[in-house]
């Protein structure tokens, strides 16, 4: 027994030896927080998928399956946001902005709603137009205090314009807003979106996203953060 004991011992610190290098070469390998990746998307601090990486829960990304493969998305008032990237501009990343549609043929108003009060993120009036694609109605943008925010009135349907649509700047920062859209003649028969979207995103030359038709569902927007914020719940618009 006096002779196995020592034995165990020796085999045990020399499997520790061995295992030693291996668990850091493991966790050598681990992505540097900034440097992590789900799918072809970077994801930018303070973001990241594993706990090390976020410090709060508000910037935790997960990466989920979809059709097109696993895309990362953070989680804001319990809707999924998908992060395309990084943005051009400290405290701010992109992301796919949830599209409002209405169809003229069997409605004449519809409301679509984005909240994200109580949480440190915004929309910001300098990286962010408000636009609609469609013909013959005004689409409408108001603040949760049912304040407008600005509106834009698309073409009408009988003007022979191949990309029609309208935008507007909007007026202030935006942590909660409803979009209004509503059918101006008698001839608006045809669908039509409203979203915020990045200004930066389109060509100068007709800077409302292009391709939108009944399976689109997202553009394009910058979503901005306090970095000072607290969780105490205050509207950051301004």
């Amino acid at each position: 027994m006096g002779f196995h004991l020592p034995l165990y011992f020796i085999f045990l610190l020399l499997f520790l030896f061995l295992l030693c290098p291996i668990l850091q070469a493991a966790e050598s390998q681990e992505p540097a927080c900034g440097k992590e990746a789900c799918g072809n998307i970077t994801i930018p601090s303070p973001f990241g998928i594993h706990s090390t990486c976020y410090t709060e829960p508000w910037f935790r990304v997960t990466c989920n399956p979809t059709l097109n493969g696993v895309k990362p998305f953070i989680n804001v008032n319990g809707i999924d946001l998908e992060v395309l990237g990084k943005a051009l501009y400290s405290d701010a990343i992109l992301i796919n902005n949830p599209v409002t549609y209405i169809n003229c043929d069997s409605i004449n108003e519809v409301s679509g709603r984005v909240n994200l009060l109580g949480t440190p993120f915004f929309f910001s009036s300098k990286r962010n137009y408000f636009g609609s694609v469609g013909c013959g109605n005004l689409a409408t943008i108001l603040s949760n205090e049912a304040v407008s925010l600005g509106g834009c009135i698309q073409p009408r349907c009988d003007d022979g314009v191949s990309e029609s649509g309208c935008f507007t700047q909007i007026t202030a920062n935006l942590t909660s807003y409803t979009v209004n859209m509503t059918a101006m003649y008698p001839d608006s028969k045809r669908w039509a979106s409203a979203f915020i979207f990045s200004k930066y995103s389109f060509r100068s030359a007709y800077p409302l996203p292009t391709g939108i038709n009944n399976g689109t569902t997202h553009v394009p927007a910058v979503l901005n953060w306090n970095s000072t914020y607290c969780g105490d719940g205050v509207d950051f618009t301004i």
